[in-house]
């Protein structure tokens, strides 16, 4: 069964079973991880990223389904204040939540933020604004916390998050340092379409000639060590 909660998180409601087998992944313990995300695309910007260590019947997004209203909040504004404050008002969903950076990092730059969580079983996912797309969304969905000292390392790849449609040309409204010519904003999907990788924006009019926006193999690298248990 899945429902959606108030504000942001889309919550999953599932069933788990109490049997176990050898195949399934050992429980994540409590402790305190530290997460570094880093830039990999060519000349993108992004925002800082909403990261959380949370029930895995919980997910920040999920790709396949409609964007939240907090998801569309930082896809297309790169306001991460409606998907913390769902945080932070459901511990019993969301243990630890925060914000990794104070300001945009340009390509091959890193933010790095701690988490910690008194709850066994935790996953972690991160969401942030890729800036000069008029939707796009960068992250990852609930994904293992490292179970031993070795660190856990995944690439993040970039969503369409289906809250605007895709048009991608000078007169098209991009936020802040990616504008160019009159600002007109990409028009509203209506319905929204289901969260999906991004196509990418290589040889459209506000790419840069010598950048490469196509995000294929993805878009940040994010690492996550254990530094206290």
């Amino acid at each position: 069964m899945k429902s959606v909660l108030p504000l942001a998180l889309v919550s999953v409601i599932a069933t788990i079973s109490a049997c176990s087998s050898d195949s399934d992944p050992v429980p994540a313990e409590p402790g305190t991880f530290q997460i570094t995300l880093t830039n990999m695309t060519d000349g993108q910007l992004m925002t800082p990223a909403v990261v959380a260590l949370h029930d895995p019947a919980a997910h920040l997004f999920q790709v396949g389904t409609q964007a939240s209203d907090a998801i569309r909040d930082i896809a297309e504004m790169g306001s991460n204040d409606a998907l913390v404050a769902f945080a932070t008002a459901n511990p019993d969903l969301v243990s630890a939540a925060g914000v990794a950076g104070g300001a945009p990092f340009a390509a091959g730059g890193s933010v790095t933020t701690s988490l910690t969580t008194t709850e066994t079983g935790q996953v972690f996912s991160a969401v942030n604004m890729v800036i000069c797309t008029n939707d796009g969304i960068a992250g990852v969905d609930s994904i293992a916390l490292p179970a031993g000292n070795e660190p856990t390392t995944v690439m993040a790849m970039a969503y369409d998050a289906g809250t605007r449609v895709n048009q991608a040309d000078a007169q098209t409204f991009f936020p802040g340092p990616c504008r160019t010519g009159d600002v007109v904003e990409a028009a509203v999907e209506s319905p929204r379409a289901n969260i999906a990788a991004h196509a990418g924006q290589t040889s459209v009019a506000n790419v840069p000639d010598d950048q490469n926006w196509d995000f294929a193999a993805g878009a940040e690298v994010l690492k996550i060590e254990i530094v206290r248990n």
